[in-house]
């Protein structure tokens, strides 16, 4: 699939002001504004974030609210791996929150972030 948008690598897509509320938000509040944003809108943001260290968190965030498709519409094969990545951030998101709730403690690992 070829993409068809991202050509654009400077300009958000989004008004600054709405970037800065997304910044400021909590998860839910992020979920919130995100499912309020058209889904090409809404994957042109994500890559757009994700090009960026310090916004990759909200990209990903925001990843999770999108299509494999309209990524992938939107950056190809690099969507792809967002929408992956995000997935996969989710689950180990979901496995470390259960694994504290069973011992009471978060376990400890050597592997590096």
């Amino acid at each position: 699939m070829r993409p068809t948008g991202s050509m654009d690598l400077d300009n958000c897509p989004i008004s600054d002001d709405l970037l800065k509320r997304l910044l400021d938000a909590t998860l839910n509040a992020v979920t919130d504004v995100g499912n309020q944003l058209p889904e090409g809108q809404r994957a042109a943001l994500v890559v757009y974030c994700y090009r960026r260290a310090h916004f990759r968190r909200l990209g990903l965030s925001l990843a999770k609210l999108c299509s494999r498709q309209s990524l992938a519409m939107e950056a190809g094969h690099a969507g792809e791996l967002i929408h992956s990545q995000a997935a996969a951030a989710d689950t180990e998101t979901d496995s470390r929150i259960s694994d504290v709730s069973r011992r009471g403690k978060a376990p400890v690992s050597l592997r590096s972030v």
